[in-house]
């Protein structure tokens, strides 16, 4: 199992990509933790520490992005080494450059295939993973 006693906590507002990300996941031996979105996410992390990854949506509702997450989390000095993977419908074009920049740790489009928690191994392996198509082969 490529992702046994790997923590990951999972921010997705959409039910079925959540679903799907958790089934892939747990398939592969990895704990999954989740949440919809909201500002109580780094209180929530801190909470279920040790977490080995953290999955995140750029899009939700309420004005609320992905950005002003990843900012929170980092913000916060038991948080801030965790690696964070953008997981999104957005644009890659465009945001996969905002992504690199604001410092995330790969980008990952939806929709998401059964090779996914390949691409998760991979980062918490220390690979950098950049898809614009979550069915590219990384380089």
């Amino acid at each position: 199992m490529l992702l046994k006693n790997k923590r990951i906590f999972v921010i997705e507002d959409d039910a079925a990509n959540l679903a799907i990300a958790c089934v892939f996941l747990r398939q592969q031996g990895a704990t999954v933790y989740f949440e919809r979105w909201g500002y109580e996410t780094p209180t929530q992390l801190c909470s279920l520490l040790p977490i080995d990854v953290i999955l995140l949506d750029l899009m939700f509702p309420n004005n609320v992005n992905g950005y002003d997450l990843f900012d929170a989390i980092r913000a916060h000095p038991d948080l801030s080494a965790i690696p964070i993977v953008a997981v999104t419908s957005a644009d890659p074009d465009r945001e996969m450059i905002k992504v690199r920049e604001r410092g995330f740790n790969g980008f990952i489009s939806k929709p998401i295939s059964p090779i996914f928690p390949k691409y998760i191994a991979e980062i918490l392996n220390g690979k950098a993973i950049w898809l614009g198509n979550s069915l590219d082969v990384p380089n």
